[in-house]
């Protein structure tokens, strides 16, 4: 019997199945959904469905079943069956099942309101009016930017996540989603870290890239505003905003044009916003451990943050976790790969005392 900690369990309309021959969650902090796969192959006992021995036919979960996946009784994604793949000869068989979480709908949906016009309304009150057709919920992270937009209107066709990610840019929001089938609006936040992951002690495997290819020592943003009887000519149509990054050494300079025609303080915040997102780019660490959950009690969730030691990779820093995915197969076993990458990337606090744990 396996051991209730490396059981994954999909269920459907009452129904569970848990005979899986290879397993695939994964959870992503800045995307529209989360994403699993499950495998299963014909093998004596054929399948075990709670706890019973019924015959391959009865494994006929199909493209738009709701479901649940527990892994090591954890939730770990509420969603939806995308994908149903079936193969079989004489003499094997086997059925590959892909799905996402409820996301998945109106992030790949076009805007479709009565106007189209946003007009003084702030991220979340768009966030939220976009995507109310479709019964899935809204999460705030942190601390937002609720500065309104004088104006703002969608693209004819423009995708639900595209706009929304659009705009929030030029307020310094991520957007995200969760395994619950919720988008994110990710502000600026502070999180301690949950876990330690240690070299030699906890950690499985290491691939970790430290880079100042995509870093500037200057970042520009090139915006207007409506012209008025206050501001006129250059200073309406040529505003110019500029931050400094903290990570390049030799002189980059990058030049964005804003979005969305704002005031010389929107433009001040999206440079500064571009400086902290380009040196959140300067470390990326894969680790993976054993098992799916921290501590054996939680499963590793997207966000939260782990404080890193490894001498060999030159790394002894807090990090966030932009990704974690769970996998289980014959070959790896139980594991969990994190894709790790500096706080201020995903809007945490970019400052930390790599010396705090010693």
């Amino acid at each position: 019997m396996p051991k209730p900690e490396e059981i994954a369990v999909l269920e459907v309309n009452g129904q569970k199945f848990d005979d899986w021959e290879s397993v695939w969650v994964q959870l992503r902090a800045n995307d529209p959904s989360a994403y699993f796969r499950f495998t299963a192959a014909e093998r004596d006992p054929i399948f075990r469905v709670a706890n019973t021995f019924p015959q391959w036919q009865k494994l006929q979960f199909k493209p738009g079943d709701r479901c649940t996946i527990t892994l090591a009784g954890q939730l770990a994604v509420t969603g939806i069956i995308e994908v149903r793949q079936v193969a079989y000869d004489a003499h094997q068989h086997g059925v590959m099942l892909i799905g996402k979480t409820d996301t998945q709908a109106p992030a790949r949906s076009s805007v479709d309101t009565k106007t189209g016009n946003f007009d003084g309304k702030h991220i979340q009150q768009i966030a939220q009016e976009v995507i109310a057709p479709y019964g899935v919920g809204l999460k705030v992270i942190g601390q937002l930017d609720l500065t309104p937009f004088k104006h703002m209107q969608n693209e004819k066709g423009e995708l639900i996540w595209d706009f929304l990610e659009r705009i929030a840019r030029f307020r310094g929001v991520i957007m995200g989603s969760d395994e619950q089938g919720n988008f994110l609006l990710i502000g600026d936040h502070s999180y301690q870290s949950t876990a330690d992951l240690i070299e030699g002690v906890n950690v499985k495997s290491c691939q970790c890239t430290i880079s100042h290819a995509q870093t500037y020592l200057q970042l520009d943003v090139h915006a207007q505003q409506d012209g008025s009887d206050q501001t006129s000519g250059p200073a309406a149509s040529e505003i110019t905003a500029t931050a400094n990054g903290k990570v390049a050494t030799p002189y980059t300079k990058l030049i964005t044009p804003a979005e969305y025609p704002g005031t010389q303080a929107d433009a001040q915040k999206r440079a500064n916003t571009e400086a902290k997102w380009a040196d959140g780019t300067e470390v990326q660490a894969n680790i993976t451990v054993q098992g799916w959950l921290r501590g054996g009690a939680a499963l590793w969730k997207p966000l939260d943050e782990v404080f890193v030691k490894s001498p060999m990779a030159m790394l002894q820093q807090q990090l966030k976790i932009r990704t974690a995915t769970f996998t289980q197969d014959n070959q790896n076993g139980t594991q969990t790969l994190l894709d790790l990458v500096v706080p201020g990337l995903l809007n945490g606090s970019p400052n930390f005392d790599p010396t705090s744990k010693g």
